[in-house]
């Protein structure tokens, strides 16, 4: 019975991640972020979602700085899918591993969600902010989602 215990017990702790706090529908004063930029290269994509409306810019490095920017209004159920891998992946539960070495030339990007006034949960991952695991794979599964989300509204931009 004892070893029965043991091996329910172990079961249970290994298969048991942590909840998320997000609401499962999309909530209102929604703002979604993306920042990354290129360490010491001078470069930086900047995503933000807010009211249903995109604004993309990037500026890449090099002597030549010339800044893509557009933006888009995003449909509602786009603006749920979104959001959606943010709770499928439990964003807000993504912890970074402890840095082995830190570097001054380190690329990073963030994401953070906030919802309302006081709610904000925010992923810093770099060489400076490593992620691995399941973290690095909820982390990238949220990356993806946005970066799929641009390129669907890439040739949609408004002036």
């Amino acid at each position: 019975m004892r070893v029965f215990l043991i091996i329910l017990c172990s079961f249970i702790v290994t298969n048991c991640e942590a909840q998320t706090q997000l609401p499962k529908q999309l909530p209102r004063g929604l703002v979604i972020s993306f920042n990354g930029d290129g360490g010491m290269v001078r470069s930086y994509k900047k995503i933000t979602i807010e009211n249903a409306q995109l604004n993309f810019e990037e500026a890449l490095g090099g002597n030549h700085r010339e800044v893509e920017k557009w933006s888009a209004t995003l449909s509602e159920q786009d603006l749920a899918k979104l959001y959606n891998a943010f709770v499928e992946n439990r964003f807000d539960t993504i912890r970074n591993d402890q840095p082995f070495q830190a570097s001054t030339d380190a690329s990073s990007e963030t994401i953070s969600i906030t919802i309302g006034p006081s709610t904000s949960f925010q992923v810093t991952y770099g060489r400076n902010s490593p992620l691995s695991g399941r973290n690095l794979e909820h982390y990238q599964a949220v990356n993806h989602a946005i970066g799929a989300l641009v390129s669907r509204y890439r040739d949609r931009k408004l002036p």
